[in-house]
């Protein structure tokens, strides 16, 4: 499994902004984590669109109708809060929260070489879907093409993410 995605190196996106809401400059927010939880700790955070970045503190986070919706100082009317609609919100990455074994961050798995057992090089990843069964990886073929990997125990077999590499038993006629 793997969650959020970084804007770059210095900082981790933890969810997505959308449009605003209501009147005061709340917007509603589409987490990349799977704990939202997480939310209702953060302070400082920074919304990023484009070139643009604003550091700003995090005033409040709710859960309504089942969307997620934050509030930001320095944001305090619905024009203030579209400029940054599409946008992110991230954190340091000092700040980001340890992981569980065997879970990685989008950013840990994006970029990994994909190898089977023996050696053979097969791609590297692209991109982490989020399927509701299981994560399914990307990897991009040495020929341009692309190879959907489910992120399931027989068939990832290692991740080792100082090496930059994951090694695949792959499913019969996946790479044919």
């Amino acid at each position: 499994m793997a969650v959020g995605k970084p804007s770059d190196d210095a900082y981790i996106a933890l969810a997505r902004i959308g449009r605003p809401r209501g009147v005061r400059g709340e917007f509603y927010i589409r987490p990349l984590a799977d704990n939202q939880e997480r939310f209702y700790d953060l302070k400082k955070v920074y919304l990023t669109r484009g070139s643009k970045r604003l550091a700003t503190e995090l005033e409040s986070f709710r859960i309504l109708s089942g969307k997620a919706v934050i509030k930001v100082k320095g944001i305090d009317i619905p024009e203030q809060a579209k400029l940054w609609t599409s946008g992110h919100l991230e954190i340091d990455e000092a700040e980001r929260i340890g992981l569980p074994e065997r879970t990685y961050f989008h950013d840990d798995i994006i970029g990994l070489r994909v190898a089977t057992p023996e050696g053979e090089h097969l791609g590297t990843i692209a991109r982490v879907l989020e399927m509701p069964a299981n994560d399914v990886y990307v990897c991009r073929t040495s020929d341009g093409g692309e190879v959907l990997i489910p992120a399931v125990e027989n068939v990832i077999k290692k991740i080792d993410i100082q090496a930059g590499e994951m090694i695949v038993c792959p499913l019969p006629g996946l790479f044919d």
